[in-house]
């Protein structure tokens, strides 16, 4: 269907970091937009700056003069809003088709994976800003430096992160697509690790021939994939002497990660670049920065643009975020929710900080995830010296009968040789710190509700200490 941009559109759940970046999108391109969702957020108080129209509660009120509907998969089939369009006759369309039908307006980069999606995707959509490229960008994350998960821009390219949690990232038509991992992650859509592995071959076989993917050879599920294909043309990067882009002589200094590059061209000439530097610390920084370098140099840029620009990024909201600093205690905030992604943060926080204690507050997300990697989690934080472990957040998940969540207390605390304990309140990490000698890190991690912990950890601080 055409919808004019007289025409209004209204979408469900627009508060999600997803939902606000379409609704920023369309209103930059002239659409008429409004939407709803359950409550107040930053999201939808930037929105409302930009003069777009929120309201807090679903109700078919919300649907009067409304042409389209846009919704994602979170909003159920019994969503009063959604029922009242599909009984209405008004055209209702889920946000992966809208989001394809953007993305066919522009050569697109997108960038897929288990893990780091959201910091390649700002650092990819960074470099090429500063190089006067002015792409469009769907972030799934707050670009620190923009202050939003979007911008619409003049330029022909468009760098957008392509979810893989219910396979519509196979949705899009993309010029370059990246992969960045890959691991055990959203089988409860899946079923299997098999069909995770299946759809993300899908994803490198769908770029047209003029386009490429680009990977990590570094992964071992990756290798798999892309043995048996031959259809399109593949960059891969990583720390092996086998892939194209590889980084070597990896050190930390002053919380930034500094390397050495070597890059394979087309007649397969390999140059050495010195002495890369990037405002983040950990080696799964390090992967995403080259996956950031391989497809930035692959469509043109000079590598010393690319290197000045990288230095420049200011990072992801919720990616090692500097919540203050009281005394000699540093509170960070991060999205980390998956064993990998633990594992790989807490060992940059200790590599970047080897003098200081370091206590994890994880809030664990999603019953079936803690479930289905039950053992990787138990390993996941033998970087830390403590670990503090809040309830489930649901996200909507019922409780299995027989979950027990000291059991995984007991399994931190015995496989990863950390002590462990239940997270009450506050004050537990607060008379926690308080026996330390030292310097401290406490991590918040988690993608429920466990961010706001971290603030009102730091505001608690400051009226204990200071």
């Amino acid at each position: 269907m055409k919808i004019n941009k007289k025409q209004l559109i209204h979408i469900i759940g627009i508060g999600g970091i997803g939902m606000s970046g379409i609704a920023e999108i369309l209103n930059g391109l002239g659409y008429s937009v409004q939407g709803s969702d359950l409550s107040l957020n930053s999201n939808i108080l930037r929105l409302r700056a930009k003069k777009i129209k929120v309201f807090i509660a679903h109700s078919k009120k919300n649907l009067k003069n409304v042409n389209l509907v846009i919704y994602s998969s979170a909003i159920k089939k019994n969503n009063v809003e959604l029922k009242f369009a599909k009984s209405n006759s008004i055209p209702s369309i889920p946000r992966s088709n809208i989001l394809a039908q953007l993305v066919s307006l522009k050569k697109t980069i997108a960038v897929s994976g288990s893990h780091g999606k959201t910091t390649t995707t700002s650092l990819i959509a960074s470099v090429l800003s500063k190089s006067n490229y002015r792409p469009t960008i769907i972030n799934g994350g707050i670009i620190n430096e923009y202050g939003t998960n979007t911008r619409l821009g003049s330029g022909k390219w468009m760098v957008v992160e392509a979810d893989e949690s219910d396979s519509t990232f196979l949705k899009l038509s993309s010029t370059i697509s990246i992969i960045t991992n890959i691991d055990e992650e959203h089988l409860d859509y899946y079923k299997s690790f098999s069909n995770l592995k299946k759809s993300f071959s899908k994803f490198i076989t769908q770029v047209p021939f003029y386009g490429c993917a680009i990977v990590c050879g570094d992964n071992e599920h990756i290798r798999m994939i892309i043995s048996n294909i031959s259809t399109t043309k593949i960059i891969k990067y990583g720390f092996s002497s086998k892939n194209d882009v590889r980084a070597t002589n990896i050190r930390t200094k002053d919380n930034k990660t500094i390397f050495d590059i070597f890059i394979k061209d087309d007649n397969k000439k390999i140059k050495k670049y010195k002495n890369f530097s990037i405002p983040l610390v950990g080696k799964y920084n390090v992967l995403n920065s080259l996956a950031t370098i391989a497809v930035t140099s692959h469509i043109g840029l000079k590598i010393s643009k690319i290197q000045k620009a990288i230095t420049l990024f200011k990072g992801v909201d919720r990616r090692l975020t500097h919540v203050g600093t009281v005394k000699n205690i540093e509170i960070i905030d991060d999205y980390a929710h998956h064993p990998t992604e633990i594992k790989n943060v807490l060992l940059g926080m200790k590599e970047s900080r080897p003098s200081h204690n370091l206590i994890a507050v994880f809030q664990p997300h999603r019953f079936s995830r803690i479930v289905s990697l039950k053992k990787q989690f138990s390993a996941a934080f033998s970087s830390t010296d403590h670990v503090i472990v809040s309830e489930v957040y649901s996200a909507g998940e019922k409780k299995p009968s027989n979950f027990k969540l000291d059991e995984l207390i007991k399994d931190i605390a015995s496989k990863s040789k950390t002590n462990s304990s239940i997270y009450v309140d506050n004050n537990s990490i607060l008379n926690l710190i308080e026996q330390l000698n030292g310097k401290t890190s406490v991590i918040f991690l988690g993608a429920g509700s466990v961010t706001r912990w971290a603030y009102d950890f730091y505001s608690m601080l400051k009226r204990a200490y200071e």
